[in-house]
């Protein structure tokens, strides 16, 4: 039998069992590439520190918890303000971080209703946009609320800062 899932918001007291989710995300997400244990650590200790400073503010994360107090998913989603340009121009957008169900769970809408939630919240803190990057799985989901391929002229980069 499923167990009926309360959605809402996390909250600071959620904070252990969000470490929890991100974590086991990035295990399954990663799981076809070696993460050396001290990366996994240094992210566990990271994390609590980063959501008891951010959530509810540029940070919100909205969760499925069962009956008994376990969180089964989240959604996260990261706001921040830029100067304006033509895809935000009130400078406000976002982006989708670890949207993760875990596995008992998957397959019963938790993702969907979540996201819808996380998109209401985009709208009341008046984004103008909504990035992702999605998995195979999370695809279908996302396309059915409305999320878009996104097309640019540019091309995406990054540069890694080693602490070595």
């Amino acid at each position: 039998m499923n167990p009926t899932f309360s959605f809402r918001p996390a909250t600071a007291a959620d904070i252990p069992q969000l470490v929890r989710l991100r974590l086991a995300y990035l295990q399954e997400e990663f799981s076809d590439t070696d993460i050396p244990q001290s990366k996994l650590d240094a992210v566990a200790a990271q994390l609590p520190d980063y959501f008891s400073a951010h959530l509810g503010a540029d940070c919100f994360v909205f969760t499925a918890e069962i009956p008994d107090g376990t969180l089964a998913a989240n959604v996260i989603l990261c706001t921040q303000e830029k100067p304006a340009n033509l895809s935000f121009p009130s400078g406000k957008s976002g982006v989708v971080l670890g949207v993760y169900t875990m596995p008992e769970y998957r397959g019963q809408g938790i993702c969907t209703k979540l996201m819808e939630m996380l998109l209401a919240q985009a709208k009341a803190e008046g984004l103008d946009i909504v990035r992702l990057s999605a998995s195979h799985m999370g695809k279908p989901v996302y396309e059915k609320l409305g999320f878009t391929l996104s097309h640019s002229k540019f091309t995406e980069m990054e540069y890694t800062i080693s602490t070595k």
